[in-house]
């Protein structure tokens, strides 16, 4: 498996994590928040996901970007040296979080401009929890590679 795929992998993981997040957020602490879900079917379909379909799409596609910036993660990690990779990987998650949360109020995107702080809080957990993740997946599979 090379770079490009372990990232794709790991970048996986971490999508999965933050979506769980997501679900803990909503349906066991009760907030009212922007899912990950939501956020991508506002993207893709300029609303709210309205269907079991469009859900499941805007899922798909959010793991697929998920899975992005985990290859874009990959390849960064060895520029940068592989220490403190879970310091790298909480990083990297939340100022890409933060940085996507920027370019929807750049352009005035609908449902996507302002937010409750809980929305906003869990996001950025969610960010975290993919940053963390991710990192993690990608050293194991580093690992599984050298060996």
């Amino acid at each position: 498996m090379d770079r490009f795929f372990r990232g794709l992998v790991s970048g996986l993981v971490g999508g999965i994590a933050m979506n769980l997040w997501s679900l803990v957020s909503r349906f066991v602490l009760k907030w009212e928040l922007l899912s990950f879900i939501e956020w991508a079917g506002v993207a893709l379909f300029g609303d709210l996901p309205r269907s079991h379909l469009q859900g499941a799409f805007a899922l798909l596609m959010q793991l697929l970007w998920t899975g992005l910036l985990g290859v874009l993660f990959a390849f960064l990690v060895p520029v940068v040296t592989s220490r403190g990779y879970l310091i790298k990987g909480a990083f990297f998650g939340v100022i890409t979080g933060f940085a996507l949360y920027a370019v929807p109020i750049l352009f005035q995107a609908p449902f996507l401009t302002k937010h409750s702080f809980a929305t906003v809080f869990s996001n950025h957990m969610g960010g975290l929890l993919w940053g963390l993740a991710t990192a993690q997946s990608l050293q194991w599979l580093d690992r599984r590679v050298r060996t």
